[in-house]
């Protein structure tokens, strides 16, 4: 059984969000990944995104063609 729980750090003990269905002394595997690191992750990717979208703007007054010249064949 794989389960993903939030929880919080307090004097260096993990303390879960919600209770967890397993009996006292299970010996689980645990892998800490800090809330805020995961919100850092994403600025970088949105930031070249909005450089990206200052550089190449997408311009909507450009020609527009009928549904003929679409489909025009010689």
């Amino acid at each position: 059984m794989k389960s993903s729980y939030s929880g919080t750090i307090f004097s260096g003990a993990v303390r879960l969000d919600e209770i967890v269905d397993l009996a006292d002394q299970s010996r689980v595997h645990v892998t800490i990944v800090p809330i805020e690191e995961i919100s850092r992750n994403w600025q970088k990717p949105l930031a070249a995104l909005d450089e990206l979208r200052a550089t190449h703007p997408i311009r909507l007054n450009g020609l527009k063609f009928t549904r003929e010249q679409l489909h025009e064949r010689d």
